[in-house]
């Protein structure tokens, strides 16, 4: 024995993909505080729908506690005006009964929600910086309705290898991108964007650990806010069934996307009301950082395994 020691091991890229899942992506900010405690490194962040704005904060330098305050402080009455007054409900139901053109549901407007509120909230936060501009590479999804490509916002990077059925783009400003990719369909009105009808990533990748990996990343941690299988007894109307068909729609892909590309997947158990006290927003928030620190060990092996 020599005593010299070989050279350390170059410690992994490290990419975390964080999903949607409404108020319950309150969680995501666990996760990072989570990891941020662990001196667990991310080189590269994805979002879709609410992890979209968990992961643009991040990317802009925001703390995890930082986060947490600005969630306790704001109404989501603040931040959502509906679009739809019942007039013009009614007006649209006339023209779907007496119209020349049927269809099988009434032509209600794209969206009861506008997202104005939300993009003009959030734009201080990022102020005119672009997704070119973070200091964590950045990837938010979106999809085209024309089209029915996945549109991704992200920080080019150098030898990115394409996916298929997806563009990409490069100079976006961090409030767009957040907007189109929190646009629920049916909820948001969608986002139109360079010719294209942009509605939420969830659509067709509400974990994008596929991109991380398409940016260079070589372990990926995955946390999935998504539907997972829960009974539902209350589905009363047309509506609940098609919401959850979606659901289930979606939790395949996930499953696919999880699978294919994620070395760790994170399930937090995260409930929150529409309307939550702060007791409830330190409980979601607390569930992503349980879910992280349960499975510690093996997010530490990732840096040189």
């Amino acid at each position: 024995m020599n005593g010299k020691q070989g050279p350390k091991a170059r410690p992994r890229k490290i990419g975390l993909a964080l999903s949607g899942g409404g108020l319950r992506g309150l969680s995501h900010i666990g996760v990072l505080k989570a990891l941020q405690d662990n001196a667990i490194p991310i080189d590269f962040i994805a979002g879709t729908s609410a992890g979209s704005i968990i992961a643009a904060l991040h990317s802009c330098g925001y703390r995890p506690d930082e986060m947490q305050s600005t969630a306790k402080s704001l109404s989501v009455s603040d931040l959502i005006k509906v679009k739809i007054p019942f007039s013009a409900m009614i007006k649209q139901g006339k023209k779907w009964l007496f119209g020349r053109k049927h269809r099988v549901l009434p032509p209600f407007p794209s969206g009861i929600i506008q997202g104005d509120r939300i993009e003009k909230y959030f734009s201080r936060f990022w102020l005119n910086r672009t997704v070119r501009d973070t200091a964590i590479p950045i990837a938010l999804t979106a999809v085209d309705l024309y089209s029915a490509d996945t549109v991704f916002f992200l920080t080019p990077h150098p030898g990115m290898r394409e996916i298929l059925n997806a563009r990409y783009y490069y100079n976006t400003s961090l409030s767009e991108a957040v907007r189109a990719s929190i646009s629920i369909p049916g909820v948001f009105t969608p986002v139109k964007y360079r010719g294209m009808m942009l509605v939420d990533g969830a659509v067709k990748n509400n974990l994008p650990t596929d991109i991380l990996r398409h940016m260079g990343a070589e372990r990926i941690i995955a946390i999935d806010l998504g539907y997972a299988g829960q009974p539902d007894y209350e589905i009363q109307n047309v509506s609940d069934i098609l919401l959850r068909c979606i659901e289930i729609m979606n939790r395949e892909v996930t499953l696919l996307k999880g699978e294919e590309y994620a070395d760790i997947l994170i399930r937090p158990q995260a409930y929150i009301g529409l309307s939550p006290s702060a007791e409830q927003i330190d409980k979601c928030i607390k569930s992503g950082e349980e879910a992280v620190l349960a499975k510690i060990g093996e997010i530490r092996s990732l840096l040189t395994k």
